[in-house]
């Protein structure tokens, strides 16, 4: 019985396609397409837009809360940071404050005068550069020179208004120098064509690849603390009293153009 009432079912779904088919292809379904098309569709696509746009909205919603968030946060993080440099610099007046009180000089920037470089030493073995100031600005035989915050080499002679610097590169140059990571203590030497050597550092001192050299202020006018370069290699052997390091600076010194002669603490 019930497999006759799916049957019926199915013949009268047949009857009903190839009449909607015949109607369709005599064009007797032209009213039904009016109908559709003049209420039903402008109300779906009214319904779509609403829909499209109401999403946009909610997007947007969203979107304007996660900037508020966003701005809360950076204002949050601005006012920490305004914290913090308040209390640096509340730390450097209170450290400045008890090294006074202690007797102690206040460390500050060494004096310096700026300098431009005018002529270059002819000699190929020999590293001098002459400077446009001298004794009238100050400067002096001995002291340090930098350039870009790196010691380029020492004031070697001074006029009036010219003076000549030795560069660390000349095989005449020595300095004391010192292992900053450390404290090894050992004298920059020139290396003419391979830069510079730390001599003389104690057997049992600690020196090693990647550590900083810096001036070690030992005699002369040549002020502690001023950057000469890093080690690159150490050459330590058992049967010698010293080691020697190898030392890079990352200035080139045959494009010098400005110095800065250091002229005080």
């Amino acid at each position: 019985m019930d497999l006759l009432k799916a049957n019926r079912r199915i013949v009268i779904v047949v009857i009903l396609g190839a009449v909607l088919v015949t109607a369709g292809s005599v064009g007797k379904l032209g009213p039904a397409r009016w109908v559709y098309a003049h209420t039903l569709l402008p109300v779906a696509s009214g319904l779509t837009a609403l829909g499209s746009n109401t999403g946009a909205a909610i997007a947007n919603l969203g979107n304007i809360r996660n900037l508020a968030q966003q701005n809360s946060q950076l204002e949050l993080e601005n006012a920490q940071l305004r914290q913090r440099l308040a209390q640096d610099d509340q730390t450097r007046t209170d450290n400045e404050l008890l090294r006074k009180q202690l007797g102690l000089d206040v460390a500050s920037a060494p004096k310096q005068v700026a300098t431009e470089v005018v002529a270059f030493q002819p000699d190929s073995y020999r590293q001098f550069v002459t400077i446009n100031k001298g004794t009238s600005s100050g400067i002096q035989p001995g002291m340090a020179v930098l350039s870009q915050g790196i010691l380029v080499g020492t004031i070697q002679d001074a006029q009036a208004s010219t003076s000549r610097i030795m560069l660390v590169t000349d095989p005449e140059f020595k300095l004391t120098a010192e292992d900053q990571e450390t404290g090894a203590v050992g004298i920059i030497a020139g290396q003419l064509g391979s830069g510079l050597e730390l001599d003389d550092i104690g057997q049992t001192d600690s020196v090693k690849p990647g550590d900083t050299v810096t001036t070690s202020g030992l005699g002369g006018l040549v002020p502690a603390g001023l950057l000469v370069g890093q080690i690159q290699s150490v050459d330590s052997k058992n049967n010698v009293v010293f080691q020697t390091a190898s030392v890079s600076s990352s200035l080139n010194l045959n494009q010098l153009r400005f110095a800065f002669v250091v002229t005080g603490s």
